[in-house]
């Protein structure tokens, strides 16, 4: 019986795994700054600083979804991913929002008043893109 030794699978893996997680970070170095410029916009123009989180949370997650289905996992369709994607993006946009409210709640004591809604904007996003990564990697796109 031939037995596949640990050591013979893992360089296909980590290449796959850092090429994914290259393309990922890629992805969202291309869609931060519109999330967080339509955020900030939104923001100036007097919308409610956490609707303004929730608009430009859908506006990026829509765009992320093309880019990752289509070139950061490249999955042209994955059977039954419909359902973990929903499921994962309600999950992330809960994250998301109750990380963006506390940090909104909390920073003033410890960020500089024109800073907080930005730096509220990236630790909630931060924290959002770390679930959806090891999700989408773990078990979307397998």
């Amino acid at each position: 019986m031939a037995r596949t030794r640990p050591a013979e699978a893992r360089p296909s893996e980590t290449n796959g795994v850092v090429r994914i997680g290259t393309r990922f970070l890629a992805t969202g170095v291309v869609v931060l700054p519109l999330s967080l410029g339509l955020h900030l916009v939104a923001v100036r123009a007097g919308l409610d600083v956490h609707v303004s989180r929730v608009l430009s949370y859908v506006v990026g997650t829509a765009l992320v979804t093309v880019l990752h289905r289509r070139w950061t996992f490249a999955a042209p369709g994955v059977r039954g991913a419909t359902l973990w994607v929903a499921l994962l993006y309600a999950t992330t946009f809960m994250v998301v929002v109750v990380t963006h409210g506390l940090a909104i709640s909390l920073l003033p004591a410890v960020v500089a008043a024109p800073w907080v809604v930005g730096v509220a904007w990236l630790v909630s996003q931060g924290l959002g893109t770390t679930v959806n990564f090891l999700v989408l990697r773990g078990l979307v796109f397998r």
